[in-house]
């Protein structure tokens, strides 16, 4: 992991594809897609897209959602879209992604999204055991350690990701 991994830059307030800028109360489309940069590092783009010109079929994101452009640009974090981005995140469970994974469902825990249920250890060390609100199956997310600089970095894209504020390289 890297300090570019997972800057995805700031919703521009127009489409992708038509370049057509949005309007309060506008249907918006915003998609995560992986890329490969030139160093080999993977990172996650967003892109926000009119209703009409996003084509899930035509290049496939990690994980999109749709909402209502809102009146006024503020700060705030959208429990469904963490709840889905985390589910999806589970689902791969890329070993590159452990204190991402830990770091969201902690969040989220807050919120009481994510439930725990049982604490464990194993080879892999500690796990927690939980449950995702609206969703049956149990998950196990490793524990890993994390130290300040690692937390901060990781607040910081989860930050850019879900468009809370400033974009920390623009610094």
């Amino acid at each position: 992991m890297t300090g570019g991994g997972w800057r995805t830059g700031k919703r521009e307030g127009a489409c992708a594809a038509c370049e057509a800028s949005f309007a309060a109360g506008d249907a918006v489309v915003s998609a995560l897609y992986e890329e490969t940069a030139d160093d080999g590092d993977v990172r996650f783009v967003r892109s926000d897209w009119c209703d009409a010109c996003f084509d899930p079929d035509a290049r496939p994101p990690y994980s999109w959602w749709r909402l209502a452009m809102p009146a006024e640009r503020k700060a705030a974090f959208d429990l469904d879209v963490a709840r889905e981005f985390l589910l999806r995140l589970l689902q791969e469970n890329a070993p590159d992604r452990v204190s991402l994974r830990y770091l969201l469902a902690l969040l989220l825990m807050r919120k009481r999204i994510v439930r725990v249920e049982e604490q464990l250890h194993d080879d892999r060390g500690e796990i927690m055991v939980v449950r995702v609100r609206g969703h049956e199956s149990p998950w196990e997310i490793v524990c890993p350690e994390i130290d300040e600089t690692e937390a901060e970095w990781l607040r910081d894209q989860l930050g850019v990701l879900f468009n809370l504020g400033d974009d920390p390289a623009e610094g």
